[in-house]
């Protein structure tokens, strides 16, 4: 009986991991641009910072990368 039990419950959950998988989006290609160094300021989107709210007048070196 336990045996049976173990086996219901192992195949159930390969199921469930089978289905979890889902479909993939092969319809859309894609692209990123290569990453870009940016300095941004208090004005963009660091301006509800902690940093620019202590000192209005930082730069900070970031990452920006765009979705194609």
């Amino acid at each position: 009986m336990k045996r049976i039990i173990v086996l219901l419950s192992f195949s159930v959950m390969c199921f469930g991991l089978v289905a979890c998988g889902g479909q993939k989006q092969q319809t859309e290609d894609s692209r990123w641009s290569k990453p870009q160094r940016v300095i941004e300021g208090c004005d963009g989107v660091m301006s509800n910072s902690q940093q620019c709210q202590k000192n209005p007048n930082t730069q900070q070196m970031m990452i920006q990368i765009d979705r194609n």
